[in-house]
């Protein structure tokens, strides 16, 4: 059943199912009759605005003049979070309603931007769930997540691991849930890979009609690929990409301290305040870096890219894997 304004029926994204009243195209419908865990409405625009919200900041990130986002957890137990220039967002105190109010002058399609990347984000994070700022592909009933700042190549390398017959498990936002002494899982998550200027070519690697392509609000290439057949994929390995110009293609294994140390470098949401997040977050990722390979990979970078890109990597999680 879909949400009133959209035909759209509501999508399981990161173990989640939302329905919205805007697109979110995506790909993931819930099975019928799934409890929706997650509303998003869109609601009135606001004036864009350089304040700080009112209420206590859990979360703050930027500095005059380039503030990115704000949120607050106001006296009534909700949070409002503010993309600043973009949107506020308020989430109700348990969670389960958000409303979406775009800056005025903002394009409409920063909504679905907007909900399936920071704000399902900043959800996860308050539902207690450990969030690396990843992209992640599957391939052999494996899944590898690819970490880092944006910018660093984590969707690139994804699409170049698809190009060579992955599959896609999420862009941006990569929740990994632990699954009683088994690898943890990573849950199904946006099925779409946004593509920086330049990376756009890989998509030339894919099987003609496999993919769908369109360009975001925000000038990304958006190229949508098949989705693994079940709903969580076991993590194999963490991989931070290290874009290199010299024709170095290599893979290093991090020891335990440097993993964690490279781990909370990167989360989704920079900028945390609220101690019971901060301590999550070092909780959940000193597991990880106890649980699967964290590795460096070291890659040429395109375009062209090499045609060995993909071996390479699968080789090292295959070599590294049994050390953890």
């Amino acid at each position: 059943m879909s949400v009133a304004g959209t035909s759209e029926p509501p999508q399981l994204l990161y173990g989640l199912t939302v329905a919205a009243d805007f697109p979110l195209h995506q790909d993931r419908p819930a099975p019928a009759g799934t409890p929706v865990d997650l509303t998003v409405v869109d609601g009135p625009p606001v004036p864009a605005t350089g304040e700080t919200p009112s209420g206590e900041v859990v979360l703050d990130f930027g500095e005059h003049p380039d503030r990115w986002y704000t949120a607050v957890r106001r006296p009534d137990g909700s949070v409002l979070l503010r993309v600043y220039s973009v949107c506020d967002i308020v989430l109700s105190p348990d969670l389960a309603d958000v409303t979406v109010h775009l800056a005025e002058g903002a394009d409409p399609g920063m909504r679905a931007i907007m909900t399936t990347g920071t704000l399902l984000a900043l959800q996860l994070y308050l539902r207690g769930n450990a969030v690396l700022h990843a992209s992640a592909v599957e391939q052999d009933g494996r899944a590898i997540a690819f970490v880092g700042h944006s910018g660093m190549g984590k969707s690139t390398l994804a699409a170049l691991m698809c190009s060579s017959g992955a599959r896609v498990v999420s862009d941006d936002v990569v929740p990994v849930a632990p699954a009683d002494g088994e690898p943890p899982l990573v849950p199904l998550g946006a099925t779409e890979l946004r593509l920086r200027p330049g990376a756009e070519v890989l998509a030339a690697g894919f099987a003609p009609g496999s993919f769908r392509r369109r360009v975001s609000a925000d000038q990304r290439v958006v190229v949508g690929l098949e989705p693994p057949p079940v709903p969580a994929v076991p993590l194999a390995a963490v991989v931070l990409p290290r874009p290199n110009r010299e024709d170095h293609l290599g893979m290093e294994l991090l020891d335990p301290k440097a993993a964690v140390f490279a781990l909370m470098s990167f989360p989704r949401l920079m900028g945390w305040r609220d101690p019971a997040v901060l301590g999550q977050v070092l909780a959940h990722t000193s597991s990880l870096a106890r649980t699967v390979p964290v590795l460096v990979a070291h890659v040429p970078w395109g375009p062209p890219f090499r045609d060995d890109v993909a071996e390479t990597v699968w080789a090292a999680v295959d070599r590294y894997s049994s050390r953890v």
